[in-house]
This record gives C-alpha cells, structure tokens and sequence, in this order.
C-alpha cells in the first residue's frame, strides 16, 4: 500500500489517498491541534451503513481492510511528517464494529507500538452485541455517533437504527467499562430544522441520563446533504446539555475545505482532483 495523493487544507489538516495492493483505494486524516496530532483511519472500503449525511455510505460497500492495512494508514502518514503522531481515531471510512476482528487486532497492534489506551477511540453508530465485546477483547476509548435523541430522527439518519434501535446501543454501552479518564464518548452531528431543537437537547439530556462518565462531542453537519444550524443554535443546544450536567464541547471542524471534515470521505472526489 502507498500514498498516491495528498490535499493539504488551510488549517493544515492533511487528508491522504491511499492505495492498496489489490488498487482499491482510502481516504485517511491527519488533524493538527495545539498539543496533539490525530491520524484518523479507515477500517472499510466503503462503508455498508450508509448514513444519510455522509459521503462515505454513498459509496457503497467494498470489502475490509485488514488489520495491517489499518494500521499500514498510520506508519504512512508518520512517514510523512515530523510530528509524532499522538491520538488515532477510528473514524475515517466504514464502520469498525462491522470489521471487528481486524479492528481489535488492530488497536492491540497499536498498543504495543506505545499508544496508550487512552489515545485510542473507535467510533460505531451502534452495533450492540460487538460493543459488548469490545470491552471484553481490548482497551480503547468508546464514541457513539448517535445523532439523534430519539428512533424516529435517529431511523431517517442512521438507518441501522431500524435493526438496532437506541435503547438497544446504549444497553449495551452500560456494560462497556467506563471511566473518569475513559468516558463513553457520544458524537452529535447537528443539521439544521432536523435535530438541533432545544427540545432534542433535553429529550438527549434524558436519555444520557444512566452514564456517569460521558462526554458530548456537538459537531456542525458538514455540508454534504444538509445543513449547519446557526452558531447561536449551535450554543444554546451546547448550553442546555451543559446546564443539564453534561460536559459538552462543539468539535472545532477541520478540513472542510478538502471535504476531510466528520461525513466527507470519499475517495471519488479525491480522484477527481488527481
């Protein structure tokens, strides 16, 4: 596998189009913070879940990668920078609990090349029975993209909430071992006139209310199909989970302008500007 592309945004986000050895190809992350630099990688070609907002499921569903070609991302985008990689997400293309085996393998990998547990996390949109596992299989920090605060916004978004509803995913999270320095980790993304009400932030604030360790990422919907709510709406839904108890933070975006932002990886765009 190698790197044939590389698109650098003006926030210095920097998203890679590698190529495996069989020529299908993947979208990989590298994101800049002031103390941290975060690889986020791939887990599928393609992804079968096929989110309403994001780019990736509009792909369609390829194969899995294995558990080197995962890791594989991460010694490429080293190779191409100064910086030591600190934070690895697993949050790029395809859905990691739909590759469990190679993802668990994986993150063990990368747990004996130093990275700490901690500096791990594996996003899923919820895929019960394999987050039990999990938790039982290895040690990485746990995020849910929810998305929604209850199954009739949630089945028009995530359309694998029609088989694994949300009470099912969050059962199933209070048996993951959370913790102070590792709390369950719920991904939000808010668009416009669909989820971004006050009155979701309270009916979400219920519902997050059996975890005591949790933190809530807000994200800005990218404009792939919808669109961003107003900062101030943005702000108020921030507000109202905060004053519920919730330590909230809106997810600074980055690399939107390569389309490397949270739902916009998707390797035919990068190949058209090859």
């Amino acid at each position: 596998m190698n790197i044939i592309s590389e698109i650098k945004a003006q926030d210095n986000t920097r998203k890679f189009l590698i190529e495996l050895d069989d020529n299908l190809k993947v979208e990989s992350v590298l994101i800049t913070h002031k103390r941290t630099l975060c690889a986020c990688v791939s887990t599928q070609v393609g992804c079968p879940v096929g989110c309403t907002f994001c780019a990736t499921g509009k792909m369609g569903f390829s194969r899995n990668l294995s558990a080197e070609e995962i890791v594989g991302q991460i010694s490429l985008m080293q190779s191409v920078t100064e910086q030591k990689i600190t934070n690895i997400v697993f949050m790029g293309m395809g859905e990691p609990l739909l590759n469990y085996d190679n993802v668990v393998k994986a993150v063990n990998d990368l747990r004996k090349q130093s990275y700490s547990w901690q500096k791990i996390t594996v996003s899923t949109v919820g895929i019960p029975d394999k987050i039990r596992q999990l938790g039982k299989d290895t040690q990485c920090q746990l995020a849910i993209s929810l998305h929604a605060p209850n199954d009739v916004i949630r089945n028009k978004l995530v359309p694998i909430n029609q088989k694994f509803p949300i009470k099912d995913v969050l059962d199933a999270c209070k048996e993951f071992p959370f913790s102070r320095h590792g709390p369950l980790m719920i991904e939000y993304i808010l668009i416009e006139n669909v989820n971004d009400k006050l009155e979701h932030a309270k009916e979400l604030a219920a519902l997050l209310t059996p975890f005591k360790h949790i933190v809530i990422n807000l994200i800005q919907c990218n404009p792939v199909v919808f669109s961003p709510p107003s900062v101030e709406t943005a702000k108020a839904f921030k507000q109202c989970l905060i004053d519920a108890g919730y330590k909230t933070i809106i997810r600074t975006t980055k690399g939107v302008d390569i389309d490397a932002a949270c739902g916009m990886l998707a390797t035919k765009k990068i190949l058209n500007a090859v």
